[in-house]
């Protein structure tokens, strides 16, 4: 029996021949196909820990720690460029390596720490999820819907092992009242909001950062939306904490709006819809995101004891 495998306008083939019958069996199945499973197992998951620890609140939690893992994605594989999705679903490719990345930054490895921090797992269970991982990312490459530059397996153990141990101690730290360990996660979970929204304003192409870092220009709009991202992040993060009254709280909102405004003078942001009805969604999606901040950082000071 031969097995081939290839993957082709955003399709992976799996073709197996038999000798015995000279039958050819073709299996055609979507590159996003894998993506989305992972995904939807995510969720699942998910709604199983809040759901058994009736805590909606976890998912300030979950969130926090997909901005953490984004954090380090956006030094290993924007920065680094250390591997490459297909998930096939966008018409630009960089855009396309960005969702698949989502796919393990926001859903599957944040949804693992989290239950790994809920439940306070052994290490043995950590080593097990790692290891499911490793097997999956063995499985992506081989369906060539993924493919490393200069990363290996045994990175992917090691970080992700420690990323599980950092969760564990995270959440202990917050319990405690320590005041880094909340200030933290409500930023890591406002900068990974702030910088999803970014992401999907850019693959509708409502706007996009060119400031020449990179020769790729989307590669080079995602450096400049994380790096903008974090400092959104950030401003949200300190108005809630340090402002008192709420009403005075929406000078956030304008701030992050205002800081975009030299950049798009200087040609560095490049709004590609009327200006005005940029302005009215900008203001709409930051308002949500400060109302999310201020939802969070309530979670997180109950959590202390």
């Amino acid at each position: 029996m031969k097995i081939v495998k290839r993957c082709s306008m955003g399709m992976n083939i799996l073709a197996i021949l038999r000798n015995d019958k000279e039958k050819k069996v073709v299996i055609v199945m979507p590159n996003y196909i894998p993506y989305l499973i992972l995904t939807i197992v995510s969720i699942i998951i998910l709604i199983f820990v809040i759901f058994s620890k009736r805590q909606f609140g976890l998912i300030v939690l979950f969130l926090g720690f997909s901005g953490l893992v984004y954090v380090a994605e956006f030094l290993v594989m924007v920065i680094g460029n250390c591997y490459v999705y297909y998930p096939n679903i966008l018409s630009v490719q960089y855009y396309n390596n960005i969702l698949g990345a989502i796919v393990s930054n926001l859903f599957v490895i944040p949804v693992l720490g989290l239950v790994a921090a809920v439940y306070q797992l052994r290490l043995r269970w950590l080593v097990l999820f790692v290891g499911t991982l490793v097997g999956i990312e063995w499985l992506f490459e081989w369906l060539a819907i993924y493919h490393t530059n200069w990363w290996r397996k045994g990175y992917t153990f090691v970080f992700v092992l420690l990323f599980f141990m950092v969760t564990k101690f995270w959440v202990r730290a917050i319990q405690s009242g320590a005041k880094w360990s909340q200030f933290l996660m409500l930023w890591m979970q406002a900068w990974g909001g702030a910088s999803t929204v970014m992401y999907i304003m850019s693959i509708t192409f409502i706007r996009y950062y060119e400031f020449g870092v990179f020769e790729n220009i989307y590669r080079d709009n995602i450096f400049i939306s994380a790096i903008m991202g974090l400092l959104k992040g950030l401003i949200f993060t300190v108005a809630v904490i340090i402002i008192r009254k709420p009403h005075w709280r929406f000078l956030a909102p304008i701030l992050v709006f205002g800081i975009d405004m030299p950049l798009y003078y200087f040609g560095i942001l490049v709004v590609e819809i009327p200006f005005w009805i940029y302005t009215i969604v900008y203001f709409v999606l930051a308002t949500l995101l400060l109302w999310w901040t201020q939802y969070a950082y309530s979670i997180i000071a109950k959590m202390a004891r």
